[in-house]
């Protein structure tokens, strides 16, 4: 007897992402059963991107904040009540990722075909290039579990960069997944990227209140990866779909930052010491820079060291900074 296959549920967090949302839509729906999307309250008409893709399942997230365990918590138990006590694999993409498009033919998706419930699957990014032709392989990163249907799984639940999937930390069945890739789309846009980074150093600022030394020195965005060029299977799906003309690259302004800007916009100086004043930042905005000359020779220091910032020298001086600032 043929074995029947698994519920495919992918879960994504949206929050206006029109830009990359035809891309993940089209290919996406090449796969999965349901796409369930946790939409924080979208301004840029994402909400009527969803409406023209069929698998797509809109959830409500109503939270002003920040809140990725709460999000993630929402799409898990989502996809739970979905399957139904069915067998189902969760997928968690966010929606500038995905699958490269060789996927089909692989033995590593025969492998998650033929999993056990428990298995977890790790998966490396091919970061693709602003110039669209290359690409930087990542390290890998657990992105698909066969769900067991047990809880709770708590491991998954952190206030930043929570685990996408519900896997027991305990977990013995794990998979790494090399014979394709997650396409990871969000360095086709650098001044997306560069905001995202302003928006994540002021989040874990406000929530777990780091040191703006180890801040910059986490989200200080500096391209490190050996690039390849793009192998021509991972982009093609075919006619119907040229994924890289689904891409919008062409913002200027985004929601990270406004996000910044409406909690602070009527007292700049309560973050200047924050390293997020690039100068597109404030130009875009027309904000008057808040930082005193100190604060503006700490961020030349923290950006001018930051390739350098795992030798002894930088991290002794860092070390002192920390105490200082």
């Amino acid at each position: 007897m043929e074995k029947i296959r698994p519920l495919f549920i992918a879960m994504t967090p949206v929050r206006n992402e029109a830009w990359v949302l035809h891309a993940f839509l089209k290919t996406t729906s090449t796969w999965a059963d349901f796409i369930i999307i946790a939409d924080q309250m979208s301004t840029d008409g994402s909400r009527d991107i969803y409406k023209q893709y069929e698998k797509v399942i809109v959830i409500d997230n109503n939270n002003q904040d920040f809140n990725e365990a709460e999000r993630q918590s929402m799409l898990v138990t989502k996809a739970r009540e979905i399957a139904n006590h069915r067998d189902c694999i969760l997928f968690g993409l966010d929606a500038d990722e995905i699958f490269s498009a060789n996927y089909i033919n692989t033995n590593d998706w025969k492998s998650i075909l033929n999993s056990n419930p428990g298995a977890v699957f790790w998966f490396k990014w091919a970061e693709l290039s602003p110039n669209k032709k290359n690409f930087g392989d990542s390290v890998y990163y657990p992105w698909m579990f066969h769900d067991d249907g047990k809880e709770p799984h708590s491991n998954y639940v952190r206030n930043m960069h929570s685990m996408r999937i519900p896997y027991p930390i305990q977990n013995q069945q794990l998979h790494y997944v090399n014979d394709f890739r997650i396409l990871h789309l969000a360095y086709l846009n650098m001044s997306r990227v560069a905001s995202k980074c302003r928006f994540y150093t002021y989040v874990d600022y406000q929530i777990n209140h780091r040191s703006v030394i180890s801040l910059s020195r986490n989200y200080r965005y500096q391209k490190k990866l050996e690039e390849y060029p793009i192998d021509e299977k991972y982009l093609n799906y075919g006619k119907r779909i040229n994924v890289l003309n689904e891409v919008d690259t062409t913002s200027k302004k985004f929601w990270f930052d406004e996000y910044i800007l409406e909690r602070n916009s009527s007292d700049l100086k309560k973050i200047a010491k924050l390293d997020i004043w690039d100068n597109d930042f404030i130009e875009t905005y027309n904000l008057k820079d808040p930082r005193n000359i100190w604060i503006k020779l700490l961020h030349q220091y923290l950006r001018k060291t930051q390739k350098y910032k795992s030798t002894i020298l930088v991290r002794a001086i860092d070390k002192v900074l920390k105490i200082m600032v």
